[in-house]
């Protein structure tokens, strides 16, 4: 699921820019984005990591030509750069990729680990700071609800720390934090089902056997 961001979109230049372009787009962009003056914004601090990041790869020589390999092979393979910088609309996509990606795999072939990581590398600390500071609630309700939906497979011991982020995401909104405590609670009844389902048939094949055998 990993892909190659676009550094030279980032910092606003051609690929063709040269080192001095890109150190004054850098600084213009970095005082525009910086979080001291966007008043704590997560946004803005997401934006300003993603220069930052952009400007270490590109002002470096070797970095930077790494890198041109790394777009010339996404290019190549006609795949796209990450949208950049992260954004409500940017985790809703990914999240519905990923709900994409779940449903169209067996059960059985389905790596619970990667989807649980893959959820947490999106639903970072940042990133839910971003989210609840938009207050997009229709957005917020479609990430959730897309969640929940990637993660129906997921035991119980993957699901837990992915619902106490969906929690936090909700924050005061009791209709979302409502529809999180059912399906906790509904997985909470499949993991005990899980756990004692074979005592029980055990159970019922002893019954069996002694109803025959008194029968």
């Amino acid at each position: 699921m990993n892909q190659v961001k676009d550094y030279y979109k980032i910092l606003e230049l051609p690929t063709t820019a040269s080192l001095q372009d890109i150190k004054r787009s850098f600084r213009r962009l970095a005082q525009q984005y910086h979080p001291d003056k966007n008043d704590g914004s997560q946004m803005a601090a997401a934006h300003f990591r993603e220069i930052q990041e952009a400007y270490q790869t590109l002002s470096d020589p070797k970095k930077r030509e790494a890198y041109h390999y790394q777009r010339w092979y996404v290019r190549s393979t006609g795949k796209s750069f990450t949208s950049a910088p992260l954004t409500p609309a940017h985790i809703l996509q990914e999240c519905r990729l990923l709900q994409k990606y779940v449903a169209s795999m067996n059960t059985f072939h389905l790596r619970y680990d990667a989807v649980s990581l893959h959820i947490r590398e999106l639903l970072t600390e940042n990133a839910i700071g971003m989210l609840r500071e938009q207050k997009d609630v229709a957005v917020n309700d479609a990430i959730i609800q897309s969640v929940l939906t990637s993660v129906q497979p997921l035991p119980r011991k993957f699901f837990m720390p992915i619902a106490d982020l969906l929690i936090q995401l909700a924050g005061d909104d009791a209709t979302a934090r409502a529809t999180i405590e059912q399906a906790i609670s509904s997985k909470k009844q499949h993991h005990i089902w899980d756990k004692y389902k074979w005592v029980l048939m055990l159970v019922i094949t002893a019954l069996i056997c002694w109803f025959i055998y008194h029968l």
